[in-house]
């Protein structure tokens, strides 16, 4: 499949084969409680993604218009597997709609654009199967209120136990690779935010509580990184919000982002931009672990990725009852922000960057809420092999 073929590594260094843990997925899926059924809804829609990027989209009409493949043999299998019919794949994928005065109309959209709606369909799909699995898992393992009776009264009632819970976090590393991107930069804020909190709770708290005993120690002085937590994301100047106000006006691309960022954040302590940068449309933080030089290519597509409303309207049209439920998670998480105020303006769309970011403040008060601790991770070499 295409998808799986990118990266051009197609066998593992670690022994492992996929038939082993293909087991084991199975039966992990079995203990939280997944139904036969579900499993076999799960496979379908992983089948049918893996199938979605192997679809391929002709030009039509002078390359004004564009139609889907219909001779492609991974049609049938994306057909079957999202139950959905060829007419209205083509119909969400090489079309749109627009409303002008109360009136409705339909224009084509060329090759490029049908491509692009593919690949929004394959993310968000996927995407929506993550969330229904890990909304599935946390069902399964939530303890369950159960009825009690009290004394002196005629009826049951509802009482929690254990209510203490244990969460297992997988930070993020840094990333700094050869081109860095929009999913660096997020990753990379996710790990500053998290390094502030664990500097925070583990070397200040600490050095606090000696403090208070009374007991003899030498200070230990860590940076504080608040200023690369604004740089990223602060109100007004943040890199994520310049680049959120991109997204949301008419005609904006990389190079006006690229030129936005340039023009507010040139100066401000962790961010550099040199002529080098500059007419490579670059920039580079320093992060906590040293600087990242990122490249804007795809900054503001990525950071849209919109779903055309046709797609989300061929999954709700499915025959399969899991598919719609697919399409209802999409349909919600895409949903506009609320207006705020009685004076407020038109609702927001969700950008990924936004959307990261709200759930990174989600994370943080959590973990705010717990007595963490803190486990060491090391990799102990690239070959992936013992006593090497």
């Amino acid at each position: 499949f295409k998808m799986t073929s990118c990266s051009g590594t197609f066998d593992r260094r670690d022994g492992v084969q996929d038939v082993d843990t293909y087991v084991e997925l199975r039966d992990a899926l079995e203990v939280m409680g997944f139904s036969p059924e579900q499993q076999s809804d799960l496979f379908s829609i992983a089948s049918a993604v893996l199938h979605l990027s192997n679809l391929s989209i002709n030009s039509i009409k002078g390359g004004e218009e564009s139609e889907i493949d219909y001779e492609n043999p991974h049609l049938e299998p994306i057909l079957q597997l999202l139950g959905v019919t060829k007419k209205n794949l083509n119909q969400a994928l090489c079309y749109f709609k627009i409303e002008a005065r109360g009136q409705s109309y339909t224009r084509a959209v060329q090759k490029e654009k049908a491509e692009k709606g593919v690949e929004a369909l394959i993310k968000a799909t996927y995407s929506a199967m993550f969330d229904y699995i890990v909304r599935s898992i946390n069902a399964s393992i939530t303890v369950k209120k159960t009825a009690t009776s009290k004394p002196g009264a005629g009826g049951r009632a509802l009482t929690d136990k254990g209510n203490a819970v244990i969460g297992v976090l997988d930070i993020f590393g840094f990333e700094s690779f050869k081109v860095n991107s929009f999913e660096q930069l997020c990753i990379n804020y996710c790990n500053e935010a998290l390094q502030q909190q664990f500097n925070l709770f583990v070397l200040k708290n600490e050095q606090d509580e000696y403090e208070r005993e009374g007991i003899k120690w030498s200070f230990i002085s860590f940076p504080d990184n608040q200023d690369v937590l604004d740089l990223i994301w602060k109100k007004g100047f943040g890199i994520l919000n310049i680049l959120d106000d991109q997204c949301r006006a008419p005609g904006t691309t990389d190079k006006t982002f690229a030129n936005d960022i340039y023009q507010k954040l040139t100066g401000k302590p962790r961010f550099e931009a040199n002529f080098r940068q500059v007419g490579a449309r670059q920039f580079g933080v320093f992060h906590y672990a040293g600087l990242v030089e990122y490249d804007t290519d795809g900054f503001v597509e990525k950071n849209r990725d919109e779903l055309p409303r046709e797609a989300t309207e061929l999954l709700l049209s499915s025959s399969s009852g899991f598919v719609k439920e697919l399409a209802e998670i999409i349909s919600s998480s895409a949903a506009p922000e609320p207006a705020k105020g009685a004076r407020a303006g038109p609702k927001k769309s969700v950008t990924v960057g936004g959307h990261f970011s709200k759930q990174l403040a989600e994370l943080r008060a959590k973990i705010d809420l717990t007595s963490p601790h803190y486990v060491r991770c090391l990799k102990p070499n690239g070959a992936l092999i013992p006593d090497h």
